[in-house]
């Protein structure tokens, strides 16, 4: 395990934080009924920092960028990015 610095009551339901633990670039969050989730903090469609805007709708985050969304609880894919890079 590695601390965060947050406490959970830091967070709001659907709240995100950017920590870098450990190296690693995280969101530290929680989804729509409350329960805390860490991911990766990079799309892996484009690597843009999902920091920049994501959404958390249930227990899914959306890339702010191109809507890209995976489940907070296991990673797996819910809908590819249906249009190519905006940059």
């Amino acid at each position: 395990w590695i601390k965060t610095g947050l406490k959970a009551s830091d967070l709001a339901a659907t709240e995100l934080k950017a920590k870098n633990l450990a190296g690693v670039d995280v969101l530290v969050g929680k989804d729509g009924s409350g329960k805390l989730f860490c991911v990766g903090n990079l799309c892996p469609h484009i690597g843009t920092p999902m920091s920049e805007g994501a959404d958390v709708i249930g227990d899914v985050i959306v890339c702010p960028l191109h809507g890209s969304s995976f489940k907070v609880t296991t990673g797996e894919l819910i809908d590819w990015c249906p249009s190519p890079p905006i940059i």
